[in-house]
């Protein structure tokens, strides 16, 4: 007799365990001359009229004399009860399995690991067949992709000037310049296609706000502002909802008052004054001004021209300044302007913006 299976003892053990437990049982044995795994020798000894006991808080004299520790040691005793066989909790627990299931004779073991072997070789087939319809269907994929990203391509040869204006005057007026790929007006014109909502929808998040502006141009439609939400309103909407094209109406910035400032500039020392138009502010109770250099913003005391702070963009360049007045405290930050306005003046006089007050 020879068991291929393992008789339905793993089908209710979860990994990692269970690849254990099928390593444990499928060791080989010797026996009677012949080569078996544990799954089959462990039923022919219980074919033989074995039976599986147990003995708790065994101990044992080792060579030093010392008694060992309490433990359980699991066996097969035989018919006799005068030998017994060894075996490990995962092989005990197998051959009360056994007697519990009724498979203790050879027939029964014989008809459930047929149907054993039967039901895993129907897996296998189902498996294949599933990885076989899932490779069919990524290729399937893959060539419409293909067939989409050509229509786009021809599809970007038909944008009308209209559109291309649209999104020129759209990135211009955010970063600048012109916009250089009009491909999200073709994704547009193919809204219902699922690869060109899906790529849609990957170009509209919060980093890229010209190209949420062109959309809600393009479609007539207000997309929300929060990404999650954002994701979810195009997914839910077809090219039937759309508006229409609307007008890109810029946001009106209102001017800024600058005046004409110096600044102290020099290598290690104040050595000539540099004129700068800047904006003026008053903060801290100190006369400052705030300019844009070298794509840096700056911030300057009117009277000394000295620099107190910098940053990316305006408002770290605010925060940078507070952040210098709150390590100082008041009184120091008011000492250090008084002490390097001296200073400035008595290296290269006056500031010309002071000498007529």
């Amino acid at each position: 007799m020879e068991v291929k299976k393992f008789l339905g003892f793993t089908d209710g053990i979860k990994e990692p365990q269970k690849t254990r437990t099928e390593k444990i049982l499928s060791k080989y044995y010797n026996y009677n001359g012949g080569i078996y795994n544990t799954v089959t020798y462990l039923c022919m000894k219980l074919l033989e009229g074995c039976t599986p006991g147990k003995k708790e808080d065994y101990q044992y004299y080792k060579w030093n004399g010392e008694l060992s520790r309490p433990k359980t040691v699991y066996r097969l005793d035989s018919p006799d009860n005068i030998t017994y066989i060894g075996l490990n909790k995962t092989e005990y627990g197998f051959v009360c399995y056994l007697l519990e299931k009724g498979l203790n004779t050879e027939e029964a073991i014989i008809s459930y690991d047929k149907a054993d072997v039967e039901h895993t070789e129907a897996e296998r087939r189902a498996g294949e067949a599933e990885k076989a319809r899932q490779e069919a269907e990524e290729k399937r994929q893959v060539e419409e992709r293909k067939r989409t990203e050509a229509a786009i391509t021809e599809e970007e040869k038909h944008i009308t000037r209209e559109e291309k204006e649209l999104a020129d005057s759209i990135f211009i007026s955010m970063y600048g310049t012109e916009c250089k790929n009009y491909s999200l007006i073709a994704l547009v014109h193919n809204f219902d296609n699922p690869y060109c909502k899906e790529e849609i929808i990957s170009r509209l998040h919060n980093g890229n706000k010209a190209s949420i502006k062109l959309f809600e141009c393009l479609t007539g439609l207000e997309l929300p502002k929060h990404y999650r939400k954002r994701v979810e309103y195009i997914g839910n909407i077809t090219s039937g909802d759309f508006k229409g094209i609307k007008p890109y109406k810029k946001k009106e910035i209102k001017e800024v008052h600058k005046e004409e400032f110096y600044i102290a500039e020099g290598r290690g020392r104040a050595e000539r004054w540099t004129k700068v138009i800047a904006e003026p502010f008053r903060k801290y109770g100190v006369d400052m001004f705030i300019f844009c250099s070298n794509g840096y913003w700056n911030i300057s005391l009117a009277e000394s021209g000295v620099y107190v702070a910098t940053g990316r963009t305006k408002k770290e360049c605010m925060v940078n300044l507070k952040k210098y007045r709150d390590i100082h405290g008041k009184e120091d930050f008011l000492q250090k302007i008084k002490c390097k306005t001296g200073l400035v003046i008595s290296c290269i006089g006056a500031n010309p913006r002071y000498k007529t007050v």
